[in-house]
């Protein structure tokens, strides 16, 4: 699956293919050779990267509170300057890790090289609970637990191991509702085959129909690792329920997110567009969604919030061709990251809207 995307200016129009953004034959070979010999004592051939500017990374408060841990895979490509080029995640346990991994490696410099070849390197970034000194607590959690196979189900999708989380992606909060204050549950199920792939999402139940596209998409998004029955990867159906109030750890929303919608409910017209950034802001990270099962070629059209970290906020649709298509949209584009927009070189929140377009 191709996809373009553009950034609109007046009389003006920005495009570029995914291509562009997304890793390359040599990129993923590199990182296929680094994730076989991380499997041996480090070497010459893979030596522990060294940093001339470390990663800094924040423990997300969302996930802190909750005492959940995790931790994150990152492939990253290097220039010869040492700057990261190019990031893909490889595991993920939660989305608000991921975040905050890809945007402490942003900001990482390695030292520089003349080699022609590509460079890249695998980073494990692990999260644990962080806690006061001398409080007591109950000790960190993973934020999913897989459930038991059900014997409700045919015999063949009644598996030994469940299938292992590889990536999760975020749930999207609808923003139509989320300004009307509205509270719901949705209730999907994803079919996994055994090689680890989704094949088929299906709503079960939703409050609102907004919140089953928006649940679906979200667990349509996510990677896995095959189940296993007799010690062979196996069928699965794995059924999970979403919770949207803004207290759940899953859509409850970041302290940028939340003063950005309460300026939106206060009708503040503070809010930069793409004529007043010093520069179109470039995606740093910018993971594939996931295809939809009708295939073909689709259009679809988000807005959203960028804010002054780079981060999107607030992702909506504004039109699109294929319903399925447009909400697997929504889910990967809130988790990409950009430059910082900026006006006379200050950060700013800017409001942007981007075409999709799928062939």
């Amino acid at each position: 699956m191709k996809v373009i995307y553009f950034m609109v200016i007046t009389g003006l129009m920005y495009s570029q293919s995914w291509a562009d953004v997304m890793p390359n034959e040599d990129f993923l070979t590199c990182l296929e050779q680094q994730n076989r010999l991380s499997l041996s004592p480090p070497s010459p051939d893979r030596p522990v990267p060294s940093y001339v500017v470390k990663p800094k990374i924040i423990y997300p408060k969302n996930i802190n509170e909750f005492g959940n841990k995790g931790e994150v895979d990152l492939g990253v490509l290097i220039d010869k300057m040492g700057h990261i080029e190019r990031i893909k995640v490889l595991e993920s346990i939660h989305p608000d890790l991921e975040q905050a991994a890809v945007q402490g490696m942003l900001k990482a410099q390695l030292p520089p090289s003349n080699d022609t070849e590509t460079r890249c390197a695998i980073q494990k970034v692990g999260f644990g609970i962080q806690k006061s000194i001398g409080s007591i607590g109950p000790n960190a959690v993973d934020p999913f637990k897989m459930p038991k196979a059900s014997k409700k189900l045919p015999e063949h999708l009644q598996y030994d191991e469940p299938p292992v989380i590889k990536v999760a992606a975020p749930l999207v909060y609808p923003l139509n509702l989320l300004q009307k204050n509205e509270k719901g549950k949705a209730k999907v199920y994803v079919l996994i085959d055994p090689t680890g792939k989704v094949l088929k999402s299906e709503i079960l139940s939703a409050s609102s129909p907004e919140f089953g596209l928006a649940a679906k998409a979200s667990l349509q998004s996510w990677e896995f690792y095959p189940a296993k029955k007799d010690q062979k990867n196996s069928w699965s159906i794995i059924t999970k329920e979403y919770d949207f109030n803004l207290f759940n750890r899953d859509s409850r929303l970041s302290a940028s997110a939340s003063q950005i919608l309460e300026d939106i409910k206060k009708n503040k017209k503070d809010f930069s567009n793409i004529n007043d950034l010093d520069q179109i802001p470039k995606p740093l990270y910018a993971p594939m969604p996931a295809k939809s099962n009708n295939g073909g070629k689709n259009y679809v059209q988000i807005e959203f919030y960028l804010d002054k970290d780079g981060l999107v906020q607030l992702p909506t649709l504004l039109s699109y061709d294929n319903e399925e298509q447009a909400w697997l949209a929504l889910t990967a584009i809130k988790r990409w990251q950009f430059e910082v927009p900026k006006i006379n070189g200050q950060p700013v929140i800017a409001k942007l809207v981007l075409p999709l377009q799928f062939q």
